[in-house]
C-alpha cells in the first residue's frame, strides 16, 4: 500500500486533478485515471490495517500502548511537521519573512481552524502528507480511551462472538452492512462539504470532512474484523478471484459515474443529488470489495515474505515518511525534460522516489534513528539561534 502511495504522489505533478501539488507539468489522462482509482482505496485500506491491529497491540496494557503510539507517531510527525517541513520551505522563492526564528513562530500560527474548500482545496500552510499520521495517532487515543471505558463490557461481547462460529452468510451480510452504513455516510458528507476540501484544526489535524467517516469506519471496521478472526491463519473471505471481477465492474461504474465529481470537486454540494448517491455508493462498495480482495490475497500469500519484501515491509512507514520530498525534487528537474513522455516520466519519479527513500530509511534512519533525530534537532537549533 505504500508503494502504492509513491505512485499517487509520482503522477501527482501530470495529473489534472491535483491542481494544489507543488510541480505542475505535462498532464495526461491515465494519469488522471490512476490519482482517480488510487485515491478511492489506499488511505481506507491503510486505516483498515491500522486498526485490525490495533486490538492485539493493547495486550501489554493501555499505557504501553500509548507509550508505543507517541514513539511511533507523535515524535516523527513534531519532527516532520514542526522542524523539517519549516527548514525545508524557509528558503521558497515567495518566501518573505525573516529570519528564520520569525518565519518557524509565524509558520506555528499559520494553521487556521475551519474549512477550506476553494482553489487549490489545500490551505495555504499544511501538514502535506503528514496529515495521516496526526489523523491516525488520534484514532489511536480515542480507540484506547473507548477500550478502557468498554473493557468489561468488550470482554463478554467478544468472547460470545469467538464462541459462535462465523458463517459465510454473516459475514456477507456484515461487509453489505458496512458498505450500506459507509455509503450513506459518505453521501451526507457531500452534500454538506464539498469532496476534497480540507478541515483544518490548528497544526494538530487536518483532514477531508467527506472522507473521514470512511476512515473512521475502515479503522474500526479493521478492528472488528480482527475480534472476529477473519483472514486469520491465510484464509481469505471467499474467493480473491471473484472479489477481483466485483472490483473490476465497480471500477468501471466509478470511472463513468465519478467525472463530474472529479471535474468539479469544489462544487459538489450542487451536484445532481441522484449522481451523488450513484457516486458514493459505487465509491464505497469498490473501496471495500478491493480491500477484502487486496487483504485475502496478502493473507494468502504476503505473510511468509522473504528477501527485498520483507526489507520493503520493515522499512515501509519510513518511505511514507521520507518520499513524498524525493518525488518533488525529481518532478521538478524533468521540468527542464520538455516533450517527455508523461508515463515515462512518471516511471523515473517514482522508481527514484522509491529507491531513494528506501535507502534512507534503511542504512540511515533505521541504523541510526537516534543519530538522525539528535542530527535534525541541532541543525534546527542551529539555524533558529543564527540563520538570517
Amino acid at each position: 500500500m505504500i508503494v502504492l502511495v509513491v505512485v499517487y504522489h509520482s503522477v501527482a505533478a501530470y495529473a489534472t486533478v491535483a491542481p494544489w501539488w507543488a510541480v505542475h507539468d505535462t498532464s495526461s489522462f491515465a494519469t488522471d485515471i490512476i490519482r482517480e482509482l488510487l485515491d478511492v482505496f489506499m488511505m481506507p485500506v491503510l486505516f483498515f490495517i491500522a486498526g485490525y491491529f490495533a486490538l492485539p497491540s493493547l495486550k501489554k496494557g493501555v499505557g504501553e500502548f500509548l507509550k508505543d503510539k507517541c514513539k511511533r507517531l507523535l515524535i516523527p510527525w513534531i519532527l516532520a511537521v514542526v522542524v523539517f517541513m519549516p527548514l525545508l520551505l524557509y528558503d521558497r522563492p515567495d518566501q518573505t519573512i525573516k529570519p528564520f526564528r520569525n518565519y518557524w513562530l509565524w509558520w506555528l500560527g499559520s494553521f487556521k481552524n475551519g474549512l477550506s474548500s476553494l482553489p487549490p482545496f489545500l490551505p495555504q500552510t499544511n501538514q502535506s502528507f503528514y496529515w495521516f499520521v496526526s489523523l491516525l495517532f488520534t484514532f489511536f487515543v480515542l480507540f484506547a480511551l473507548v477500550h478502557t471505558v468498554t473493557r468489561r463490557w468488550r470482554s463478554r461481547a467478544v468472547l460470545h462472538a469467538t464462541q459462535k462460529a462465523t458463517s459465510r452468510k454473516s459475514v456477507f451480510v456484515t461487509l453489505v452492512l458496512f458498505g450500506v452504513l459507509t455509503s450513506a455516510g459518505y453521501f451526507v458528507g457531500l452534500l454538506l462539504f464539498p469532496d476534497m476540501s480540507w478541515f483544518t484544526l490548528g497544526i494538530f489535524l487536518q483532514f477531508e470532512p467527506t472522507r473521514l467517516v470512511l476512515f473512521v469506519g475502515y479503522f474500526a471496521f479493521g478492528v472488528y474484523a480482527k475480534s472476529r478472526g477473519w483472514f486469520a491463519e491465510g484464509k481469505p473471505l471467499g474467493s480473491p478471484a471473484t472479489w477481483g471481477m466485483v472490483s473490476v465492474a465497480l471500477v468501471v461504474a466509478y470511472l463513468v459515474t465519478g467525472q463530474p465529481v472529479y471535474a468539479n470537486p469544489a462544487g459538489t454540494p450542487n451536484l445532481p443529488i441522484g449522481l451523488l448517491l450513484a457516486f458514493a455508493f459505487i465509491r464505497s462498495f469498490m473501496a471495500l470489495s478491493l480491500l477484502v480482495m487486496l487483504v485475502s490475497v496478502g493473507a494468502r500469500y504476503w505473510s511468509h515474505s522473504s528477501g527485498l519484501d520483507r526489507q520493503l515491509s520493515k522499512n515501509s512507514y519510513d518511505i511514507y515518511l521520507t518520499h513524498g520530498w524525493f518525488v518533488v525534487i525529481v518532478q521538478t528537474a524533468l521540468l527542464q525534460w520538455t516533450g517527455g513522455l508523461v508515463l515515462a516520466k512518471v516511471a523515473i519519479v517514482f522508481l527514484a522516489a522509491l529507491a531513494l527513500s528506501f535507502v534512507i530509511s534503511r542504512w540511515v534512519i533505521m541504523r541510526y534513528h537516534r543519530g538522525f533525530e539528535v542530527a535534525l534537532l541541532l541543525l534546527f537549533v542551529l539555524c533558529l539561534v543564527v540563520r538570517p
